[in-house]
């Protein structure tokens, strides 16, 4: 869509004190991260009681009054210089676009994460919530999370441009921002207008929101899920104290999912390469270090490591 199009998304003036920025997606690809490093910059403002505020897809219809409870009030709102929240769904959210862009919020910040081991993430946080048993393999083919769907990023790409400049979308790759933490604290400060020397000294290799295998799986999914439902009805000082008193850490670790199979690493890896190369030309930037092996006919790309369950992955999360 062209800039008059665009012009179309006409912006509504409210009353209530609205974000100024928004990290809409991808889950598994770091957001908790980005979600932490934020919040440890003195200028930036994420909210400390809930990460994933799901306003703009989930209780829309709740109203911006109850969004902003979790928001400074307006006479505090000067004290930061950005304010947000990380809300990962709203990437694939098909409302998400046009609702974001009429309140005016005009920044936006999407990591995105490899697609097959951002699937292969999505399969072992299931696990570990007690709401999927079973390898990776039989995960692809039941439809309740279209993960191979989501991993086509381009096409939720495009329907954020129909709305948003492509400036006003920061694009971090979750391997390259790992890589290099000074850039992407930089890049995030320049994109927000904060200062970078003021994010916490961080271990950018530390585990987040990791998968895994709990001792006791179904009270783990139960506990699980009764913390999903206190959230549902605004009681996040209930969740929030039973994660201070160690509740999810008292169930332990029995192990990690049982490992991808090489050959399905190979295939899915066969099926996102026309993919990368449609989401360069949309993003402006090189997938590179997506690409594990060379592709005939082009130059020697970057051989990586093939993601299998003896690392879980390369990345912490």
């Amino acid at each position: 869509m062209n800039a008059r199009s665009r012009a179309r998304t006409s912006k509504v003036e409210y009353r209530v004190p609205l974000p100024s920025f928004l990290g809409i997606g991808v889950p598994r690809a770091g957001t908790t991260w980005l979600h932490e490093l934020l919040g440890s910059h003195p200028e930036v403002y994420v909210p400390s009681r809930r990460k994933e505020l799901s306003f703009f897809d989930l209780h829309h219809d709740r109203g911006l009054e109850w969004y902003q409870k979790f928001f400074p009030p307006a006479s505090e709102m000067d004290r930061f210089g950005a304010v947000g929240e990380i809300t990962p769904y709203y990437y694939y959210c098909e409302a998400c676009p046009e609702r974001i862009a009429r309140v005016g919020i005009e920044k936006l910040v999407l990591m995105l994460r490899h697609p097959v081991d951002r699937a292969w993430s999505y399969h072992g946080q299931k696990i570990r919530n007690g709401m999927f048993r079973g390898s990776f393999e039989s995960f692809l083919d039941q439809e309740r999370w279209p993960v191979i769907e989501q991993g086509h990023y381009s096409k939720y790409f495009e329907r954020y441009l129909e709305h948003f400049e492509r400036k006003q979308i920061l694009v971090l790759l979750l391997e390259e921002a790992l890589l290099d933490l000074p850039a992407t604290q930089q890049g995030l400060a320049d994109f927000l207008g904060v200062s970078p020397s003021g994010f916490a000294a961080k271990d950018a290799k530390a585990a987040v929101n990791s998968s895994y295998v709990p001792r006791a799986p179904r009270l783990y999914g139960l506990a699980f899920r009764i913390g999903k439902l206190c959230r549902q009805y605004d009681l996040d000082w209930l969740v929030n104290s039973a994660k201070r008193l160690g509740i999810r850490e008292a169930f332990g670790a029995a192990g990690k999912p049982e490992p991808m199979r090489s050959e399905t690493r190979a295939r899915l890896d066969d099926l996102f390469r026309p993919e990368f190369a449609k989401l360069e030309r949309l993003l402006d930037m090189s997938l590179d270090v997506w690409r594990r092996t060379p592709v005939a006919g082009a130059p020697d790309a970057p051989v990586r490591k093939a993601h299998t369950d003896a690392d879980s992955s390369a990345l912490p999360l």
